[in-house]
């Protein structure tokens, strides 16, 4: 029979084998063109995910309320500093990688716990709506390439697994957009707008950037959102085809 003191030492050599070789979590990045419903495709993939047994986290960026560097993007939104839609593409993103900085801990944990993180924006932010400023192919290559740096070498955010874009073309969005801003109200930006949200141009090019990345990144997914007749297909239209990405990625 062993003594207390081999027991402890058992556990623990065996405990660190078991972690060792424990499946790492996987990260699923939901992004997509403002009132694509984002908020909502994660929520029915939570669902499913959690029905499934799986263990499931959300995060959603910007950490307005929550994180130091969230509340600060807040404001920019709002106009509170400055205007931020033309701040060079580098400075902002800068911000929007603090942000999720502030978080990186705690996902790490998740991820090494083998949990399945889902994101409500992510990285791809940067990479769509920074790299959307810049209409050079050639300078945006080398923008993601440099945020690639800054973000996953620098800041050392953990790298998704994948990032499902929901594309919608502009007229769609616009609608959607005017119609959540009459029935809710978002506390960070009072009773201002996002600038982002109300500036056509910055939106198409935040498109045209999502566009470009799907054909550039292999883990960089999009789904088409709109019908046939000019809206938007249903939530489990969507979610069927967002699930069948996150399958793949799970059976990874």
């Amino acid at each position: 029979m062993l003594n207390p003191q081999k027991l402890i030492l058992f556990v623990f050599m065996n405990f660190r084998v078991l972690y060792k070789h424990m499946k790492k979590g996987k990260l699923i990045v939901i992004d997509g063109t403002d009132g694509s419903g984002k908020a909502t495709q994660i929520e029915l993939l939570r669902k499913r995910l959690v029905k499934e047994g799986k263990i499931v986290k959300v995060v959603d960026f910007p950490e307005y309320y929550s994180n130091f560097f969230g509340a600060f993007i807040g404001h920019c939104l709002a106009e509170q500093y400055y205007n931020w839609i033309n701040v060079h593409p580098k400075i902002a993103s800068i911000v929007y990688a603090a942000d999720r900085f502030e978080s990186k801990d705690e996902i790490e944990g998740w991820l090494n716990r083998g949990y399945i993180v889902l994101a409500n924006r992510y990285v791809s932010a940067n990479q769509i709506h920074q790299g959307g400023k810049i209409a050079s192919a050639k300078k945006r290559a080398a923008f993601i390439a440099w945020l690639d740096e800054m973000e996953h070498k620098v800041f050392k955010i953990p790298r998704p697994d994948v990032v499902i874009y929901l594309a919608l073309k502009i007229p769609t969005v616009l609608r959607l957009i005017g119609e959540r801003n009459k029935n809710s109200k978002r506390a960070y930006l009072g009773k201002k707008k996002d600038v982002h949200e109300k500036d056509k141009h910055f939106l198409e090019n935040s498109r045209k950037s999502a566009l470009w990345l799907s054909k550039k990144l292999k883990y960089f997914k999009k789904v088409d959102c709109d019908d046939k007749k000019g809206g938007i297909l249903s939530r489990e239209d969507v979610h069927a085809m967002v699930y069948e990405q996150v399958k793949k990625t799970i059976k990874k």
